[in-house]
């Protein structure tokens, strides 16, 4: 069946065209000189957080902890990780190294031990939560989370960064307040949870530094 035919008036006109969208262009000085140079240093230490992130997530779910030393003869599968992240072969050696030192230093710290422990209850790696935080709709994975024995529960998030030189505690002072709207956001999201107190925490694994979001 054809379709019926409508006729337009005599008097007709197609509808105006919309003004031309107008296109403001930067000022030359404004614009980069040169092309931004792909950094492979930046790149791996990215990975290496990968990598120390994965292991931490597989360290929470064990029953028993390991020994510092018994992480060892973990380093061919460590660069294996890495071959497989892209990681230049040059790069392997030195980040499996940090990679490894980052979890000695985790297994050889009480509070490392203690945020990876099996024995909390309502434990969780990896979290991953939607909530209102800012006046806006938010999905966040938190690193660690868990209720201790005294009924508080903890949300904490790894930071692979490394310190070299004096003033760690300056170093440390400021990465928390580099990290603390994130924190702040994870403490609104997760307070909507229970009815737990919840407080929040930076581990940085190659210092076995912990620092709360007092």
């Amino acid at each position: 069946m054809r379709a019926p035919l409508t006729r337009l008036k005599g008097e007709w006109q197609p509808p105006a065209v919309a003004p031309t969208l107008r296109v403001t262009l930067l000022p030359r000085a404004s614009l980069a000189a040169e092309p931004l140079e792909f950094s492979w240093a930046r790149e791996t230490q990215r990975d290496i957080g990968t990598v120390v992130h994965a292991w931490l997530l597989q360290l929470a779910e064990e029953r028993q902890l390991p020994g510092a030393a018994e992480l060892d003869k973990e380093r061919p599968r460590v660069l294996a990780q890495l071959e497989r992240l892209g990681v230049p072969q040059s790069e392997r050696p030195r980040a499996a190294e940090l990679i490894l030192r980052a979890l000695r230093q985790t297994l050889s710290d009480e509070r490392g031990r203690w945020i990876l422990s099996s024995a909390h209850r309502h434990a969780y790696s990896e979290w991953e939560l939607s909530g209102v935080t800012g006046g806006r709709l938010r999905n966040v994975r938190i690193d660690r989370s868990f209720v201790d024995e005294s009924g508080t529960r903890w949300v904490i998030d790894y930071k692979t960064s490394a310190h070299e030189g004096g003033d760690l505690e300056g170093f440390l002072a400021q990465e928390l307040e580099r990290y603390r709207p994130q924190l702040e956001g994870y403490l609104e999201i997760a307070r909507a949870v229970g009815e737990e107190p919840v407080r929040a925490a930076l581990y940085f694994p190659l210092l076995g530094a912990f620092r709360e979001a007092g």
